[in-house]
């Protein structure tokens, strides 16, 4: 299992992909948009239980998630945890979803790597915070119209070596300026 694999305590793998870990939560954000308005419940988002809407029979069995947190050896915050509940009823609908909506986008890949560059989320104060970075909401809207963030392996290693670049490059600046 992905998420058993994943950095949950690894700080520095959550600082050096900071920059993607925001896109994957943007786009997170985005996939959610998207289900929440094709299944019409607009004001249950960002984060709402996915698999109970599309199917209120849906039961998530409380053992993969003490399973998981036997595997990372410790329990996750309750950001985290609403998150991977709500990915564990999803996975139990199997095919069904992309029988209804064969074009959409899996709604949690984008957080299943987002936990595997670096940890955990946690809620702020209408944004998504994780280590090195925070992420606002928006409105649905907006989240709704962003371009989709192409997330496979090499487009993240891109983005995040980009921000080494520019990080960098801002320190060696500030360095070179004479002491005022």
């Amino acid at each position: 299992m992905r998420l058993v694999a994943a950095n949950w305590d690894d700080d520095a793998a959550a600082l050096r992909h900071a920059a993607s870990r925001g896109l994957l939560a943007a786009e997170y954000l985005r996939r959610m948009a998207v289900w929440a308005d094709a299944l019409a419940v607009p004001e249950k988002w960002p984060f709402f239980d996915l698999a109970v809407t599309f199917d209120p029979s849906v039961e998530t069995d409380p053992v993969w998630m003490q399973r998981l947190e036997a595997g990372i050896g410790h329990r996750l915050g309750t950001m985290s945890t609403k998150v991977v509940t709500d990915m564990f009823g999803w996975a139990s609908l199997g095919d069904r979803t992309k029988e209804r909506f064969p074009t959409f986008e899996d709604p949690y890949e984008p957080m299943v790597q987002l936990f595997e560059r670096g940890g955990e989320i946690w809620p702020g104060h209408r944004e998504i915070e994780f280590y090195g970075g925070s992420l606002p909401f928006r409105g649905i809207a907006e989240r709704m119209a962003q371009v989709p963030f192409e997330i496979d392996a090499v487009s993240l290693v891109k983005v995040d070596e980009e921000e080494r670049v520019r990080a960098e490059q801002s320190r060696a600046r500030r360095a070179a300026k004479p002491a005022e």
